[in-house]
């Protein structure tokens, strides 16, 4: 096998990135080609191709001089580590910077990956001892990926940052969800369609193309109600830069009231998943209706179901609703890898997983017996997590 490295997605062939990603919207070519757009960042693309020059295994490498968002500040999302700024402060993310769900873009047989993991690690380690503080920081994985990663770490013990959601398709058909879920389920989502039909709104789905100066706006609005910083000329531009980049895979399910739309959702499309990426509202206006639930949920759910795909993706964060709603929760973990700092202990790494879990669990209720994870707890009995759930 042998590595490349190259500063643009465009100089990939779009299907051979594609079929790494796997489904996955955030991990496809076109979300690539949004993020390296982006400003204070240099990308690099890690590639590692088999003997027959097919692309084995891949990486986006961000080298960050200036994060805008504290969930990929790992200064900010984990505090208790000591803050120790590389080459000119930089930080070096591999993987998606926006949309949580990461993943090890590796394919080949099963045999092979491990070898190609272990290239792609040492091809990012160093790009990192070059460009930052030597440690590079891979973000918002789920269990199976944070495992194979973890056997190239200078720690075993990872850091757990987020839980994630997604409610499986059963079935051809709406129908079919409302059928498999319980009847407190089911009571609760008739009574979201009713309210939402009840309230005399006109609804679209048009291409984010089309819809991006609309949805700008609400999205802030949205954002403000929620006492979050928001601007909508800087909203305005994520949305025109993101139609650009990903083409016609985003797409909006609006609402409207006397001709204006108050409503939306912008979601991006695979083959096998709809990810529900941003909701807006204006906020001047009641929402008493269920708009939320109708425009995030199950529009977009009925959208999934006509194109085949099995899946809806919703994201981190607000879990209870979701989870009443059918969805199932996965843990998003970080992990280090390259040179590692004395602060970053494994006892510092639980009594991080500890806390965290803990608030987790507290927000889910009793659903969070119901997660599981193979990292809660490490081999030879020795527990990641402390305490009741752990």
């Amino acid at each position: 096998m042998r590595t490349d490295i190259v500063s643009g997605i465009d100089e990939i062939e779009a299907g051979e990135w594609d079929a790494l990603a796997d489904g996955s919207f955030y991990s496809s070519a076109a979300w690539m080609r949004y993020q390296e757009a982006a400003d204070g960042v240099t990308t690099r693309y890690v590639l590692v191709r088999d003997e027959h020059g097919r692309l084995a295994a891949a990486a986006p490498v961000y080298v960050v001089i200036s994060e805008g968002s504290s969930m990929y500040a790992p200064g900010r999302l984990f505090p208790e580590l000591q803050d120790r700024p590389g080459a000119a402060g930089r930080t070096v993310l591999v993987g998606n910077r926006r949309g949580y769900a990461n993943r090890l873009l590796v394919g080949g047989p099963p045999e092979h990956r491990g070898r190609a993991v272990k290239q792609l690690v040492d091809a990012v380690n160093l790009i990192a001892a070059e460009e930052a503080d030597g440690r590079a920081w891979w973000l918002y994985l789920g269990d199976g990926d944070t495992e194979a990663l973890l056997a190239h770490a200078p720690h075993p013990v990872p850091r757990l940052v987020a839980a994630d959601c997604a409610i499986t398709l059963p079935g051809t058909g709406f129908d079919d969800y409302l059928r498999g879920g319980s009847g407190n389920m089911r009571r609760q989502i008739r009574k979201d369609r009713e309210a939402f039909a009840g309230a005399g709104y006109t609804v679209s789905r048009t291409s984010l193309s089309e819809s991006w100066p609309e949805i700008s706006p609400l999205i802030a609005s949205h954002q403000a109600h929620h006492g979050e910083p928001s601007q909508t000329a800087l909203i305005s531009r994520l949305m025109r830069a993101q139609a650009e980049a990903t083409g016609e895979a985003g797409t909006v399910h609006a609402c409207h009231r006397e001709g204006r739309m108050v409503g939306c959702t912008l979601t991006y499309s695979t083959p096998y998943e709809v990810s529900s990426r941003a909701y807006g509202f204006d906020h001047r206006l009641p929402a008493t209706a269920a708009e939320y639930f109708e425009l995030l949920y199950y529009r977009p759910m009925e959208a999934a179901y006509r194109t085949g795909a099995r899946r809806l993706h919703l994201g981190i964060g607000t879990l209870l609703p979701k989870i009443r709603r059918g969805a199932e929760v996965s843990l998003l973990w970080a992990v280090t890898t390259g040179h590692a700092h004395a602060d970053e202990t494994v006892r510092l790494a639980r009594a991080h997983n500890s806390a965290r879990w803990h608030s987790m669990a507290g927000e889910m209720g009793s659903a969070a017996a119901r997660v599981v994870s193979p990292l809660l707890e490490r081999p030879m009995g020795t527990p990641i997590l402390q305490g009741k759930h752990g």
